[in-house]
């Protein structure tokens, strides 16, 4: 493949000018339920940016090993490849180990920080968990499928995962940590 800037932009900017779409809508969709958050669940609050930021990072750093694996030919566009389920695996593990390790500490900040917690640590860690696990699931799956589309169509993976992974996992970060406050709570 041939890299230049016109071909970056022209497959680029009409996902960007997407994204920005969706993340005006994610706004809205948090701001229609932050004052439940910032009133009763204010640990929650001060949750979403880490929720969010994992599972993008996460769906990006497995976008740009699936698009390293598929430009040097150890990763083959199909569901059964064993690199491309090694690759997978891992970055659930990753994501979970971190949205425990998180979880932790952003309730420690809470303990100290916030007058009075309206959730204790099982229930708080288990919505994190939930949240993130999930969140982890989903985004790693749109990661394959957006590398593997984007491949098999003769677009570099490495300019449409990060665009597409990061925008959805910030709005299914927002709804499904709503899901599981409703559920948890």
């Amino acid at each position: 493949m041939i890299y230049n800037w016109k071909k970056i932009v022209r497959y680029g900017l009409p996902l960007l000018t997407l994204a920005v779409i969706i993340e005006l809508f994610v706004g809205q969709l948090l701001h229609q339920g932050e004052e439940m958050l910032i009133e009763q669940l204010s640990i929650f609050f001060i949750s979403i940016p880490v929720i969010n930021s994992v599972g993008g990072n996460i769906g990006s750093l497995l976008g740009a090993r699936l698009a390293s694996g598929l430009h040097v030919g150890s990763i083959q566009i199909n569901f059964k490849d064993k690199r491309m389920h090694e690759q997978l695996i891992t970055s659930i593990m990753m994501g979970l180990i971190t949205y425990l390790f998180l979880a932790i500490v952003i309730y420690s900040i809470g303990l100290f920080s916030i007058t009075k917690m309206q959730i204790t640590f099982i229930p708080f860690l288990l919505v994190i968990l939930a949240t993130g696990t999930v969140l982890v699931c989903a985004i790693s799956v749109i990661s394959v499928f957006t590398a593997f589309i984007s491949f098999k169509k003769g677009i570099d993976p490495d300019d449409v995962v990060a665009p597409v992974v990061t925008t959805l996992g910030d709005i299914l970060g927002i709804i499904f940590l709503f899901v599981f406050i409703g559920v948890g709570i």
